[in-house]
């Protein structure tokens, strides 16, 4: 079980208790400002620290599940991926906390390092056997994706965030696709394979629910409207999706 030891459901229990405090936060600030940008934005101050506080719980829960991995080098992926994981949202929350002038930075490295963590999970959710050490052929996909990036980038038909996300797209389809389709192929026991295959559908959710929240709009529009409603449900899918990836590692 994910939950063995009294640290493990401490951190669960303030995880869900960080959970229900920003999703609280978020809908009263969205009652109080309505679809208003710049409201929101200057009342969501509290959302950033909770969402670190979470991200930093769910990164402990997955070192604290390596000890009982069903394979060894499968619980030091994890760690590795979610390294990268909390780097990502802590450059969604911190630096935007720390730095308001920050601009587009701390989104673009959050989908950076995104990248990172997807690129280990399809390395991860690939694999056939404890000894397949080799690179997934489906990385000359992504490696494909960041060159029509940059391309596009270059000559101008993109700019940088929307460049960004739009390789980073094809990073998460990709991880989505190899999530439901190569562990019924390979080493994972069956009840591991479910949750990785459920775990990266509710992070696609969560990532579709990110794409809504980025496309904004302007001020008392249904686009707005649309976009922040979006935004207070991003994290109901990500730390389930989080979750039963920590859990996918753990003997069945």
């Amino acid at each position: 079980m994910l939950l063995q030891t009294t640290a493990q459901k401490i951190a669960f229990i303030l995880l869900v208790i960080f959970l229900l405090v920003t999703t609280g936060k978020d809908w009263l600030d969205f009652h109080t400002c309505g679809a208003v940008g710049n409201c929101l934005s200057d009342a969501g101050t509290l959302q950033l620290y909770t969402k670190s506080a979470m991200t930093t719980l769910l990164t402990l829960l997955a070192f604290f599940a390596v000890p009982s991995t069903f394979s060894a080098r499968d619980g030091k992926l994890l760690r590795i991926a979610f390294v990268f994981s909390l780097l990502a949202d802590y450059s969604f929350s911190l630096i935007k906390a720390f730095f308001h002038n920050s601009g587009s930075l701390s989104s673009i490295l959050g989908i950076a390092f995104f990248m990172v963590f997807q690129s280990i999970l399809i390395y991860r959710h690939s694999r056939k056997s404890e000894s397949d050490t080799a690179l997934p052929k489906i990385y000359w996909l992504l490696a494909v994706a960041v060159v029509a990036g940059v391309v596009l980038m270059a000559t101008g038909t993109l700019d940088l965030v929307t460049a960004v996300v739009a390789v980073y797209a094809v990073f998460v389809i990709t991880s989505v696709v190899v999530g439901f389709l190569a562990p019924r192929k390979g080493y994972f026991p069956a009840v591991n394979a479910k949750l990785i295959r459920w775990g990266m559908l509710a992070f696609f959710c969560c990532d579709a629910c990110v794409g809504l929240s980025m496309a904004g709009g302007d001020d008392h529009t249904t686009m707005m409207t649309v976009s922040e409603i979006a935004n207070n449900f991003i994290w109901w899918f990500y730390v389930p999706a989080q979750l039963m990836l920590i859990r996918a590692t753990a003997k069945p």
